[in-house]
Parts: structure tokens; C-alpha cells; sequence
């Protein structure tokens, strides 16, 4: 048996992106602010600058992955009413969360200006390079709006 879903198209989705990339910036900025010294040194300035630009890259992957491997959403995406699903229906595991947060969003990067997040726009299902690679879908929690689309009955969504 299958059950009928809505997949969110791109602005639904690139929107809620924006919100996960303020959050990131937003949690990363009070992070440092708290627990970095006020008087710095110029060698600690420089640890400082270089911790500072990877920071929101790991702290971004980690909250991409954790989140979406135990809530199947972002921050943002429960703002906007979306979330991650596999495409067989199955709970989402590491593995689906590894390759679609992480492998499949360098990869998009790498295409160059978010060229991978594009796909979404003109895939007939509506998935994006991200999907594509971790075998999932993202829909709508609610509503019926959106392309319908067809997943095994035994989904987690409710």
C-alpha cells in the first residue's frame, strides 16, 4: 500500500535554508561570545579568526545531521511546515543523514553558486541533488498543496 505525499518545491525550501543558515550564524556568534576570553593576544587572535571560520562549518554539518536524522527537520523546515523523508518509507539512519547533509551538500556547493540546490526547481519530483543522493524526498507536513508523490505506507510520518 502507498501513501500520498507533497513534496515542497524550491522556494519553500530555499527559505527554509536562509532560516537554517541564520540560526547557524546566530548560535555560532553567542557561542563564541560566551566562552572566548575578552583580552586576546595576536596569537590567540589568530586561533581566534582561524576556530571562528570553521566553527559554522562543522557547527552547520552537525546541526544539519543531528537534526535531521532524529527530528527529519530543521529549525527551519519546521518553520515552513517541511521535512525529510526516505524515499522507501523507512525511518531515516546515519547513513541517509551522512550522505544527504553532508556528502550531497558539498557536492551541490561545488557545482558553484548552489547550482545543486537548483535541481529541485526542475526535477519532476521535486528533489533536489541532496535528495537525489540520500534517497529521501522533502514534503509538507500538512496541507495539500505541492507535486504528489507516492511512498511506502509504513512511513513515520503521521
Amino acid at each position: 500500500m502507498m501513501k500520498i505525499l507533497r513534496a515542497a518545491g524550491f522556494w519553500t525550501r530555499f527559505v527554509a535554508f536562509l532560516l537554517d543558515l541564520l540560526i547557524i550564524g546566530m548560535s555560532s556568534r553567542i557561542f563564541f561570545h560566551l566562552v572566548w576570553p575578552s583580552g586576546l593576544d595576536t596569537t590567540a587572535l589568530k586561533s581566534f579568526i582561524l576556530v571562528n571560520a570553521l566553527f559554522p562549518g562543522i557547527w552547520g554539518s552537525l546541526y544539519f545531521v543531528l537534526m535531521t536524522k532524529y527530528w527529519g527537520q530543521t529549525l527551519g523546515k519546521m518553520i515552513m511546515g517541511i521535512r525529510v523523508v526516505s524515499k522507501d518509507g523507512s525511518p531515516l539512519n546515519w547513513t541517509t543523514a551522512i550522505l544527504r547533509e553532508v556528502v550531497g551538500r558539498i557536492l551541490a556547493q561545488l557545482l558553484g553558486s548552489y547550482l545543486g540546490y537548483l535541481v529541485c526547481a526542475f526535477h519532476p519530483r521535486k528533489q533536489g541533488l541532496t535528495d537525489i543522493i540520500g534517497d529521501t524526498y522533502v514534503v509538507y507536513t500538512k496541507g495539500e498543496k505541492g507535486k504528489a508523490i507516492e511512498i511506502p505506507a509504513q512511513s513515520v510520518i503521521s
